[in-house]
């Protein structure tokens, strides 16, 4: 039976390998560096499969942590890999039930994933699982699953450790050929990878497995070869587990050599701190010095290895211990000492009975329940075959229904198709129109501007013409210098107009001396026009701007239409003002209102027309057209204390 067991810990000798707890503090760090919680889960789940033999408490903390991630980024190969590595924890401590739970559902998790490699690795575990309850043939089939997937996968390491696990279940089943077999085939496949230990492992389950079937021989030698290798890597478990065997070889035919293996054994043990083992060898120990008559020595190593064995917790152990005991009390004629031990032993084996058959009742309670559940499932079955051939009666016209149904809703679909494109038009027509009236309102705007351009390029010579001919006046009547400073202003006006033109907008401070220098020449043409051009001071610390030559045309058309044919004094006033975002100018004049002047020009069209004037309203009404409709442009009439006409203010909102 320990022979059988140290198989298992030999396997066990493997996965300490694989896990190496000097690998955790660069695993921690690649936990700092982590990016994202994908890369902090699968680190966590390293850190935890690393910690399981040195450090389970860490490595139970490790892996709840990674589990608690992995729900949360609901990521499936780092909730499979939590779920499997606290399950190998939880096997590792001996529950198996809670082991059984957390890899069932990682198992569950990479099926769903549908990657070989992850399958087989949790299969595996689920097969040790299933050994440590004692199942072996449980084990056996679920070590075959995993290798089925190894070799989809065409993982050669995983493929060998299997072999491995299912040689060593086969012999626990008693089916030897094949166990030699799977042994021979790992043994193979772990030379050819260069994994010593692992060779080592089955050249130490294949001598066992030879000695099952009487070939002691052979057994020794493969005993040997592995011993050789446990050596050469410093494998002090596994030179015990060899040194062991070769003890339980020897023990039937030569004491002697048989205590001294199981002595290199012990010694290999304690160097390891292995006190399972080192109860077994020690039990062996004594039960060969009792049978020499080494009483001393046989109670020394007896009461030694029943202590490692009650500190372990085995209680299979312990009552072997108690046997060897009562018959060593029994050779010292102890005939009290030899009943104590006797009823303890009995008293331990009724309760592990109890608990063996409380195992055995929980196993045919669950093949019952198995069985029923089958039982109901045929009667379902049953049910379910008449309710399909029920329902196949009136498959036919379900079928029509739904291609009734598939041709109403293709229907509909295209008719909400065609309602679709038929609002996509429509919207994209309105696009359209919206642009080609912003376009009109654009192209409109231009032409008003051209407009305005054109009709400032006919008032000019018009009025070049009528301030040359002041200048000639003056000149005439003998103002040589009155007419030279006349034509030095006229110039600087019309550098001003050239200027202005050519910039949609001007400074306050320009329009104002712009103003300024067209009323200084109409003033020099009428001796008795008085002017005032000024604006409020916000505005010339303001640094604000105007539209050019907007406002000009309203003080001309004031001069001409109100101011021209009045008698007596005549003045007019310029101002601008803060309004708002924008800026107002208010015109005053005390000319004779527009009643007079609209006659006054009725009776000029029966004679002459000024093309003057012609211009002058012309651009009028295009600013009016401009700005009247935002109701810029107020024209209100003035009048005295006897309600007589006394000249007219226009205001005019600047933007």
């Amino acid at each position: 039976m320990r022979a059988l067991l140290l198989l298992p810990a030999l396997w066990a000798a493997c996965c300490v390998t694989a896990q190496d707890a000097s690998l955790v503090p660069g695993l921690r760090a690649d936990l700092r560096a982590a990016r994202d919680d994908t890369a902090r889960a699968d680190a966590l789940a390293r850190i935890c499969f690393n910690l399981i033999r040195s450090d389970p408490d860490s490595a139970r903390l490790v892996g709840e942590q990674a589990l608690v991630l992995a729900r949360r980024i609901q990521h499936p190969k780092a909730l499979g890999d939590a779920h499997n590595n606290l399950g190998w924890l939880a096997a590792e401590q001996g529950r198996l039930d809670r082991a059984d739970s957390l890899l069932h559902i990682a198992l569950g998790i990479f099926q769903r994933m549908g990657v070989p490699a992850y399958v087989n690795v949790t299969l595996s575990n689920l097969g040790w699982v299933a050994d440590k309850r004692g199942d072996s043939v449980g084990a056996l089939k679920l070590f075959h699953q995993a290798l089925e997937q190894s070799e989809a996968a065409r993982d050669t390491a995983s493929t060998a450790k299997l072999l491995y696990s299912i040689g060593v279940a086969c012999r626990k089943v008693g089916e030897h050929a094949r166990s030699r077999e799977y042994l021979e085939r790992s043994l193979a496949l772990e030379r050819a990878l260069g994994r010593r230990n692992a060779e080592a492992n089955c050249l130490t389950a294949l001598a066992n497995t030879l000695r099952d079937t009487g070939d002691t021989l052979a057994a020794v030698e493969r005993f040997g070869q592995a011993a050789v290798i446990f050596r050469s890597i410093h494998d002090q478990l596994g030179m015990g587990i060899v040194e062991e065997n070769l003890g339980d070889l020897a023990s039937a035919r030569d004491a002697a050599l048989a205590l001294h293996h199981y002595a290199a054994a012990l010694e290999r043990y304690e160097a390891v701190d292995s006190p399972t083992d080192m109860a077994y060898v020690l039990r062996r120990i004594g039960d060969i010095e009792l049978r020499e008559g080494r009483i001393a020595a046989a109670r020394t190593h007896l009461r030694r290895g029943d202590s490692l064995a009650a500190g372990i917790g085995d209680r299979q152990l312990v009552l072997e211990f108690l046997l060897a005991r009562a018959r060593l009390a029994s050779m010292q004629g102890d005939a009290l000492g030899t009943f104590a031990l006797c009823e303890r032993h009995a008293a331990l084996k009724d309760s592990l009975q109890g608990a063996d058959t409380q195992r055995e009742l929980a196993r045919l309670r669950t093949e019952f329940e198995s069985a029923r559940k089958e039982k109901d499932n045929a009667i379902l079955r049953a049910e379910n075959s008449e309710q399909a051939a029920r329902l196949r009666s009136g498959e036919v016209r379900m079928k029509a229904i739904i291609a009734v149904a598939v041709l109403v809703l293709l229907a509909a679909l295209l008719l909400l198709r065609n309602f679709l494109q038929k609002r996509r038009h429509a919207r994209a027509l309105e696009e359209l129109n919206a642009q080609l009236a912003g376009s009109n309102a654009e192209i409109r705007e231009i032409n008003d501007l051209l407009a305005m351009k054109l009709l400032r390029s006919q008032m000019n010579p018009h009025f070049i013409y009528n301030c040359l001919n002041s200048a000639a006046r003056m000149t005439q009547v003998g103002q040589q210098v009155e007419a030279l400073a006349y034509l030095q202003g006229f110039a600087r006006l019309l550098r001003m107009v050239l200027d202005h033109s050519v910039n949609d907008r001007v400074g306050i401070a320009e329009e104002l001396d712009f103003l300024r220098q067209y009323l200084k020449l109409e003033a020099a043409r009428m001796p008795d026009l008085h002017y005032t051009v000024e604006a409020d001071r916000t505005l010339l610390d303001g640094d604000a701007d105007v539209p050019a030559l907007l406002v000009q045309p309203f003080v001309e058309n004031a001069i001409w239409h109100g101011l021209a044919h009045k008698e007596g004094g005549r003045s007019i006033a310029v101002r601008f003002v803060p309004d708002g975002e924008a800026i107002r100018c208010t015109i005053t004049d005390n000319g004779v209102g527009r009643a007079q002047a609209a006659r006054d020009h009725a009776g000029r069209e029966q004679g002459h027309r000024s093309l003057g004037m012609q211009l002058t309203g012309e651009r009028l009404k295009l600013l009016f057209r401009r700005l009247g409709d935002a109701g810029a442009i107020q024209v209100e009439d003035l009048r005295d204390a006897d309600g007589l006409a006394a000249g007219t203010r226009v205001t005019v909102r600047l933007g």
